[in-house]
């Protein structure tokens, strides 16, 4: 789906828009898009009506972001009611976490260092939603801060149930690092 974003060489997740449909029919509150960066993602799922709030620690990507929120449209979708879409600039950190506990009807956090921000946004996923993780590539040494092999799947525990998980290793074979996307689903 090409969409129009505030960086125009950046379009959605291609694997979180296969999923989008079905949080969109889910989200009945605001969707945590954390961190948003330019809004690839939060103007996807705006354009499916949800209503997002948009976090990043850079006030320029936010800026964008808040010049771009008029024209997400997709070819491929019809006009219907357009979510809206609030941007918070804050840095994500477990110990500082801004956010209630149920606060979000879903959560996407692409390409973001998710281990130890992970049960901090579990807890601010209302009972029923789902979370979207898509983790960086392993390119260069951006390897060393991606989950090991299995982590992320151990940290979701009981309190998920997975609707897609995959898993590719990166870097040296004895680190055990590994590239993750999944969609889970808050029991």
């Amino acid at each position: 789906m090409p969409f129009k974003t505030a960086h125009p060489s950046i379009s959605p997740s291609k694997t979180l828009l296969r999923f989008a449909d079905r949080i969109a029919k889910l989200s009945t509150g605001p969707v945590l898009d954390a961190p948003c960066g330019y809004g690839r993602n939060a103007l996807a799922l705006a354009s499916l009506g949800c209503n997002i709030v948009g976090v990043d620690n850079d006030l320029g990507r936010l800026s964008a972001l808040e010049q771009s929120k008029g024209p997400y449209i997709s070819n491929d979708l019809l006009m219907g009611e357009r979510g809206q879409i609030t941007t918070i600039c804050a840095e994500l950190m477990p110990d500082r976490w801004l956010f209630a506990p149920s606060a979000f009807s879903a959560i996407v956090c692409v390409h973001f260092e998710i281990i130890d921000i992970l049960p901090s946004l579990i807890l601010s996923l209302q009972k029923g939603g789902y979370i979207y993780v898509e983790t960086f590539g392993g390119h260069g040494q951006n390897f060393r801060a991606l989950p090991h092999i299995g982590e992320l799947r151990n940290l979701l525990g009981r309190d998920t149930e997975l609707q897609y998980y995959k898993e590719r290793p990166v870097g040296p074979a004895q680190l055990k690092n590994a590239c993750v996307t999944l969609l889970a689903q808050k029991c």
